[in-house]
């Protein structure tokens, strides 16, 4: 069996060394490491060089993760049974691959097995294996064979929900997923919401306006493509509790963060997908300190 890890990076050279170094100390050498750099301007591609045998692609542009995920597994299928897929923030333990190679291998002969992901420090605790309906990128071993039969991920997602849309896919031609009792990892990387108590009620809050507008437009876009009438509504009444929970703030700076959920929605309800210039990642600089001011300064907060 061969195993080929994909991490997708962009801007985050010092994160993405101490990954790479903890997969050379694995107790059960990986076959093939691919970083799919996303148009980093840092020192990313000089760090990867001090290495050996790894396959590193520098896409020039910043293609987000469903981009680069699109070109990793595209890759990696190439010369490996499974694809391990990781993002640049992780830790992980020495015998990552040691132990899930057996819940592979076991797994296989057991089911039509598509994938299977790690317990995530941070998720509820499980003491079996699970069957799960989806997953996200990090920590999940994707078969071959499955990604030949439903295709690779929806790049024009750019960012949020091409995980879960890509499990769905799986799910629906009848492939098996499973998450096991084992944690190896952990998320280094500063969280992206923001967490409070809004009404006597626990929310999470996105900091930055990109994150709103992929996050809704990908949801609407994957809801309506497949029929997926209780969730779209969901998914709308969402962003109308976040529009009037910014709008409570009674401040103009709020207004952008509006904006960004209809934006989403809208784009979302024609399937207009893709990299949108208006919300770039990597154009947002100081966008989340003043989200927090924002929202932090509602007096419905009190």
């Amino acid at each position: 069996m061969k195993i080929g890890i994909v991490i997708v990076t962009f801007n985050n050279a010092e994160m993405l060394y101490s990954v790479i170094k903890a997969l050379l100390v694995q107790t059960r050498r990986h076959d093939e490491i691919i970083i799919i750099d996303n148009g980093s301007m840092d020192n990313t591609h000089d760090m990867v060089k001090e290495f050996q045998d790894i396959r590193y692609v520098h896409l020039g542009e910043n293609t987000g993760s469903a981009g680069g995920f699109h070109e990793g597994i595209r890759l990696a299928i190439e010369n490996n049974d499974f694809v391990m897929t990781l993002d640049d923030d992780i830790v992980l333990e020495s015998n990552t691959l040691e132990i899930m190679e057996k819940y592979l291998v076991k797994l296989s002969g057991e089911n039509r097995l598509g994938a299977i992901r790690c317990w995530f420090v941070g998720q509820n605790t499980i003491n079996d294996v699970r069957r799960i309906k989806d997953f996200a990128w990090r920590g999940t071993f994707i078969n071959r064979e499955a990604v030949i039969d439903i295709g690779l991920p929806k790049k024009e997602y750019f960012l949020y929900a091409e995980d879960v849309e890509y499990s769905y896919r799986l799910s629906k031609k009848g492939w098996d997923m499973f998450i096991v009792p084992e944690y190896f990892m952990v998320d280094k990387r500063k969280k992206e919401k923001l967490n409070m108590t809004v009404f006597g009620r626990d929310r999470s809050l996105y900091k930055d306006k990109f994150r709103y507008y992929y996050a809704i437009r990908n949801q609407i876009d994957m809801y309506l493509r497949y029929k997926m009438w209780s969730n779209l509504l969901e998914s709308l009444i969402y962003g109308a509790k976040i529009i009037v929970l910014l709008g409570l703030t009674q401040r103009v700076k709020s207004f952008g963060f509006i904006k960004a959920i209809i934006d989403g929605v809208w784009d979302g309800l024609r399937a207009r997908l893709g990299k949108n210039p208006k919300y770039l990642p990597d154009l947002n600089t100081g966008i989340e300190t003043e989200a927090v001011k924002v929202i932090r300064t509602g007096w419905w907060l009190k």
